[in-house]
């Protein structure tokens, strides 16, 4: 009975099943499909994606853009061709009339026909104000009329309706004043009257004007260097002149000479080889040009290469005295070409040559001195 019993109670029971025990990677599978399930569940009911469109449109719309500009450029771009080919037409027909009148001007000046080149050389100033070479004929022009007394006077004006004009009068004789100064070459009182006629109104005749000025700054400028010798206010004055045309070859060389003067005087007992460097080529130019003090050009040089030359012979002399007998040799000699050398130095130039040269002097005869002989001592 014990040993039923036993074995009764190791067998097992079979009332039910047991649960059994689930394995811990099948159920990590389990949950990986899950997800794996999920996902394309909600993939598949997601709408789909619209960015590759968008960028598409974009690039579409920036293309029509770029075409849209490119026509707007070449529109712009034939506008402006446009208007260049019409300036450029309308300079070329502007350029025609200033070289035909221009030349036609050139022409009258040389038949002395002056008025009617004038008349052609202010038309093209009018057409082209910055016309160089017009305004240049005309001074040119300008000068010839007031040296041949024919600068034009005041030219009526036509008025239109009942507008009034400006009364002239009193600058007319500004002006006819002016014109008598001129004859008269009163270039001081000239230059005044200019100056009051151009305060009155400064329009007034202008370029009639600008000839006058130019005619009493440049004459006045050669008066002063010339006649006063006062070469600063000369130079100020054919300074002057220049603002209102180009000079001529007298006044650009008195202007130049008066210069180079003035600044070799400047080294007048300080370097007198500057002295001659700067004066020499006007002893040969301008010998009688001068300063104030009416020491001329030829003057100034004949003395200055007296003090360079006898500071030649100071340093022959020293040269002399180191017994460098060639280089005192050379001095002297260049030294005596221009002025004239004392006995002692001459002596001293003799001796100098025969050491450089290796020369035996010449014993001079000898002389008995002059007064009472010596006594001769007694045997």
């Amino acid at each position: 009975m014990q040993n039923s019993d036993k074995t009764q109670s190791t067998r097992p029971q079979k009332e039910g099943n047991p649960p059994k025990k689930e394995d811990p990677v099948d159920q990590t599978k389990q949950m990986k499909i899950k997800e794996i399930s999920r996902e394309e569940t909600e993939s598949a009911d997601a709408p789909p994606k619209k960015e590759p469109r968008r960028r598409l449109g974009r690039v579409i719309l920036l293309g029509l853009l770029g075409v849209l500009i490119l026509a707007a450029l070449g529109g712009l771009g034939g506008y402006f061709q446009a208007v260049n080919e019409r300036v450029a037409h309308q300079e070329a027909v502007v350029g025609t009339e200033v070289a035909d009148q221009f030349l036609l001007g050139l022409i009258n000046y040389e038949r002395g026909e002056y008025e009617i080149a004038r008349q052609r050389f202010e038309h093209i100033l009018k057409i082209d104000p910055d016309n160089a070479p017009a305004a240049e004929e005309l001074k040119k022009v300008l000068l010839e009329m007031a040296y041949n007394n024919q600068l034009p006077t005041a030219r009526p004006t036509a008025t239109i309706g009942i507008t009034a004009t400006p009364d002239t009068r009193q600058l007319e004789e500004i002006y006819n004043q002016v014109i008598l100064l001129r004859d008269q070459q009163n270039w001081d009182t000239m230059l005044m009257e200019l100056d009051s006629l151009r305060s009155h109104d400064i329009d007034y005749k202008t370029v009639e004007v600008d000839g006058l000025y130019y005619l009493a700054y440049r004459n006045r400028g050669l008066h002063r260097i010339q006649v006063e010798g006062n070469l600063e206010g000369g130079i100020f004055d054919i300074n002057r002149a220049e603002l209102y045309g180009p000079l001529d070859v007298e006044a650009r060389n008195y202007r130049d000479w008066s210069s180079s003067y003035i600044t070799g005087v400047s080294f007048w007992e300080i370097n007198w080889d500057e002295v001659l460097n700067y004066l020499s080529p006007l002893a040969i130019s301008a010998p009688f040009l001068s300063d104030s003090s009416h020491f001329t050009v030829q003057d100034r040089v004949a003395t200055a290469q007296v003090e360079v030359y006898s500071q030649l012979v100071e340093t022959a002399r020293y040269r002399y005295d180191v017994r460098k007998w060639c280089d005192a040799y050379d001095l002297f000699n260049e030294a005596a070409t221009y002025i004239q050398l004392s006995n002692e130095e001459l002596s001293m130039f003799q001796d100098a040559k025969n050491k450089c040269f290796g020369i035996e002097p010449t014993q001079p005869p000898t002389e008995e001195p002059v007064g009472e002989p010596t006594a001769t001592p007694e045997p």
